[in-house]
């Protein structure tokens, strides 16, 4: 174990109520940038090499994310397979990965706006249905193994869609939460046209 002043003189200083957010920002920048300095500095010194920096600036995190990632293909019917055998539902249609593995919070599965929500995402172009899932979770990309993998800030977490807002403002998310809060929109158009500026 190493002991390091997170400030000139640290280990004198006791936390108080006085400066607690004081502590918890040095914390917070320790942890995020004096920890990993070294190999971040030798990292951007490499892709410096490659890119140069002012090429990169031009974009936002999410912009970079998809160009150094790439877009990972997010077919709401997702299949699920075993040798030569595919399930099915009732009405013989595909498992539906996305669906399957996702919370309601104030809705119910049959609800207009939840019916809408799901019709608008399965119209959508792969780069909306990604940029979608970036809005809510912050990440572009689902996990290997699907959605039932996927990870919140403190662990595995389900996609949640949480009926909270007024129909006139736009969906929020909680991407520590997986979360999206979507309001009681009383038309598909207007779910359609308030998700996608959301996304957008």
């Amino acid at each position: 174990m190493v002991t390091l002043d997170l400030k000139p003189g640290g280990a004198d200083i006791q936390v108080t109520e006085e400066n607690k957010k004081d502590y918890v920002d040095c914390v917070v920048e320790y942890r995020i940038s004096k920890r990993v300095k070294e190999q971040f500095d030798a990292f951007m010194s490499g892709f410096s090499e490659l890119i140069p920096l002012d090429l990169v600036n031009v974009f936002d995190e999410r912009e970079l994310e998809l160009l150094i990632g790439g877009m990972s293909e997010i077919d709401v019917y997702v299949l699920s397979f075993i040798p030569f055998v595919i399930q099915t539902d009732s009405r013989g249609f595909c498992s539906d990965d996305w669906t399957k593995y996702t919370d309601y919070r104030g809705y119910e599965q049959t609800d207009d706006v939840i019916q809408w929500f799901w019709k608008c995402v399965r119209s959508w172009p792969p780069e909306r249905k990604s940029r979608l899932l970036q809005f809510a979770t912050g990440t572009s990309r689902i996990p290997v193994n699907g959605f039932k993998d996927l990870q919140g800030s403190d662990g595995p977490r389900r996609f949640t869609i949480e009926k909270s807002g007024d129909p006139s403002q736009l969906p929020k998310s909680h991407t520590c939460f997986n979360r999206i809060d979507l309001p009681p929109y009383k038309d598909y158009a207007s779910l359609e046209q308030k998700l996608t500026l959301a996304v957008e």
